[in-house]
């Protein structure tokens, strides 16, 4: 497990709170037996290296990792690890990287309609779902209540 993980000069790259070497310890406590250990890890990793939701050079080197430990039907919290992807995945929409974990500018063409950023509606199934109703505001009149055709 974790191919490679040594081979990343993790100490050049950085995430919310200076280096990122400690990432390969995190992983590994991710895939720890103990619980509070998980927890910690998962917590640390939310909480620098993906620190309020950005995704920073070690956060894109962290992935492929995060995924084999997704995979790997031995990991303990499997859907904390999917969660994190997922959050990391939701951030990194409007990003992109290079193989070496360098942030580049990216912005999905399917994603920009008319200057603005939008969700995406690529056949997923995803439905956005009415907002709740303000105090006073007639059912209807806003605009974004709206739901899509199902």
């Amino acid at each position: 497990m974790f191919d490679g993980l040594h081979d990343i000069d993790w100490a050049s790259m950085e995430h919310a709170y200076g280096s990122a070497e400690e990432v390969p310890a995190l992983l590994w406590a991710l895939r720890s037996p103990d619980a509070g250990e998980r927890s910690k890890a998962l917590d640390r990793f939310h909480g620098a290296v993906h620190h309020q939701g950005d995704v920073y050079p070690s956060t894109a080197a962290s992935l492929p990792f995060l995924f084999e430990l997704a995979a790997d039907g031995v990991t303990p919290d499997r859907a904390a690890v999917v969660a994190l992807v997922v959050s990391i995945g939701r951030e990194s929409l409007d990003r992109g990287f290079e193989d070496d974990g360098t942030e580049i500018e990216y912005y999905p063409p399917d994603r920009l309609r008319a200057g603005r950023r939008l969700p995406a509606r690529a056949g997923c199934g995803v439905r956005r779902t009415r907002p709740r109703r303000r105090p006073g505001r007639a059912p209807g009149r806003d605009s974004r209540a709206r739901a899509l055709p199902r």
